[in-house]
């Protein structure tokens, strides 16, 4: 090879390098951006997922455990909500509530997300204690309720919600929700 080929050549290579430099450079300044405007985000998302597909009834008997997760499961959507997650609620109320008992739930759910998104905050449901009465198909969910603004709690105080449920074809589903006065 001659000098004025290998000059040619090595001037390529340099070029090339120089260029990669460039975009790994560029690369990781666009990397260093994203990463800061992520850390100066300052949103708070509680997902809870939905725990129940459906439940059967057995012989004329349902299951304390499925009762209690499709309780559970109503509380937490009722509930814990926040305004990025209010039709995720409404579609498990929507899905685990009895058929003529359904618009009623849903009512009362868009009320509660309706307040949610006017005052723009967040609500998380704690529970603590449930009470089990398998013969009436109800159970009562004592646990606290906090309300957060952005990311800062601002009040949290005990609830006491009462489930009702009936079986519906073979299925059970739920039929009512109520606040029940905290004991002190």
């Amino acid at each position: 090879m001659d000098f004025a080929t290998l000059s040619r050549k090595m001037k390529a290579a340099q070029k090339a390098r120089n260029v990669l430099v460039v975009l790994l450079a560029v690369s990781v300044a666009g990397n260093f951006l994203q990463s800061y405007r992520i850390s100066q985000e300052n949103t708070q998302v509680v997902l809870i997922p939905s725990r129940v597909s459906d439940g059967m009834v057995a012989r004329g008997a349902a299951d304390i455990r499925y009762i209690e997760a499709l309780g559970l499961d109503a509380v937490y959507s009722m509930y814990t909500i926040s305004p990025g997650t209010i039709r995720y609620g409404r579609d498990v109320i929507e899905r685990i509530a009895a058929a003529q008992d359904r618009a009623r739930l849903l009512e009362s759910y868009d009320d509660i997300a309706e307040d949610i998104r006017l005052r723009r905050i967040s609500t998380v449901f704690r529970p603590e204690r449930i009470e089990h009465n398998l013969s009436r198909l109800q159970i009562v969910v004592e646990g606290s309720l906090a309300t957060y603004l952005d990311t800062t709690e601002v009040s949290t105080g005990p609830r006491r919600i009462q489930l009702s449920f009936v079986e519906e074809g073979s299925s059970i589903r739920l039929s009512r929700m109520d606040l029940l006065e905290v004991e002190k």
